[in-house]
């Protein structure tokens, strides 16, 4: 049973301000080309990527869903050819603005990313126009229903998000200069996003990137191991997520929906069986929030034409410092968006692993595998035993561990003061 919108809580979301995150102000209508050449800055004063080619810029397109309600996106595409191009969209509330560029310099050694890796272009998690408008691609930043100056309320994932990137995906499969054919990129939000859109089998999206994403936001993110934890996304929320009306308020609707079964939940967990379009997906141990959903996607995507490429390396630096994985991913989507018969399916593994190495050790990566889980692979069944032991055999006894939580001094607060 879909969510019943009008019990859905919401809470106020900060308005979009100019000159944070990267926002410029509403902009419907114009039009601009970026140069070859041009360079921008990136953080500590560095060079970003310079242009190889000129690229056309469309800000604030407007694109009316099925209600009637009002998107925008960024719309960066090769200019002057009369050569129909396929367009990759990248989806998320973040701010089709708000780039790499903007983000990563807060994170610890800017998660191995250097400025010139990047032309500050790209939307946060989504491909970087300055290397794919040279390659005969068209890259539309979205911002989804609820963000930025898009009308209504941010909803994370779900049915209602993902009916909008339908309607969004076959109005620009039919622009003059789209060749008919949609595909979507991206890791975290911009992966998760993509499940529940190819869930509803668009008949203009021909292939999905997804790289990193999770698949249930109840089991995987806000009630991981069974107790309700809002951890970085209400900083998220606050300091990144912008728009002129509000976002889902987690600890409302957890209160109001606890179990996993609930519609507002279920709502949340994207059934991987209905995805039937050719999929690369990307992983890795690195950020385990991530983990589950994407080795649940390959078990799962009913799609025949499918691939697993598990890395070494943390999720942004895997998208944006590795040139040899946007060279993949090149081939892919030359494939499946361009009919190019670069024999591309037939020379990529399925499967393949990466072992990771302690300390500073590079990891082993593209390790060929048959398939995940690998088909030697010896399950062992293993009980809890008192004293916190694991055991072969069902125990003897019951018994039991407990502690109260919300007690000053409790080993939950102890471990909280910790870090």
């Amino acid at each position: 049973m879909p969510v019943i919108q009008d019990e859905i809580i919401y809470r106020p979301l900060n308005k979009p301000q100019e000159g944070v995150n990267g926002y410029q102000g509403f902009q419907p209508g114009k039009v601009e080309t970026l140069p070859k050449g041009f360079t921008g800055k990136g953080w500590d004063g560095l060079n970003s990527r310079t242009l190889a080619s000129d690229i056309l810029v469309e800000h604030d397109v407007e694109i009316v869903v099925r209600d009637g309600a009002r998107l925008y996106a960024d719309i960066y595409r090769p200019p002057g050819s009369d050569e129909k191009v396929p367009v990759i969209i990248g989806w998320s509330p973040y701010g089709k603005k708000y780039s790499a560029t903007d983000m990563l310099p807060v994170c610890t050694w800017k998660c191995g990313v250097i400025p010139s890796d990047l032309s500050g272009f790209e939307k946060f998690e989504g491909l970087d126009p300055a290397i794919w408008c040279p390659k005969g691609y068209a890259i539309a930043s979205i911002d989804q229903r609820g963000a930025g100056c898009s009308d209504g309320n941010v909803q994370m994932i779900g049915s209602k998000d993902a009916e909008d990137g339908y309607d969004v995906i076959e109005w620009l499969s039919k622009r003059e200069w789209c060749n008919g054919k949609v595909g979507m990129a991206g890791n975290s939000y911009l992966a998760i996003s993509q499940y529940f859109i190819a869930a509803l089998q668009p008949p203009s999206l021909a292939a999905i990137a997804p790289w990193d994403g999770l698949s249930d936001l109840y089991r995987e993110q806000f009630v991981r191991g069974g107790i309700f934890n809002l951890s970085n996304f209400a900083l998220i929320a606050s300091l990144i997520i912008r728009g002129n009306g509000g976002i889902e308020d987690f600890a409302a609707n957890y209160r109001r929906y606890p179990k996993a079964t609930s519609e507002f939940w279920s709502d949340k967990r994207v059934d991987m069986t209905k995805i039937n379009v050719p999929c690369y997906l990307a992983g890795s141990d690195v950020s385990s929030l991530h983990t589950m959903g994407t080795l649940r996607a390959w078990t799962e995507i009913g799609s025949k034409d499918k691939w697993l490429r598990w890395g070494g390396y943390q999720e942004w630096f895997d998208l944006y410092s590795e040139p040899h994985n946007q060279e993949e991913l090149l081939g892919f989507f030359d494939l499946y968006l361009k009919g190019k018969k670069n024999g591309w399916a037939e020379a990529t593994p399925r499967v393949r692993m990466t072992i990771l190495n302690f300390g500073d050790k590079d990891p082993v990566e593209n390790i060929v595998v048959d398939n995940w889980p690998l088909p030697q692979t010896q399950y062992t069944k293993l009980f809890i035993r008192d004293g916190g032991k694991l055991a072969l055999t069902t125990p003897s006894a019951k018994s039991s561990l407990s502690y109260n939580s919300e007690v000053v001094g409790s080993n939950a607060e102890k471990m909280r003061a910790r870090k």
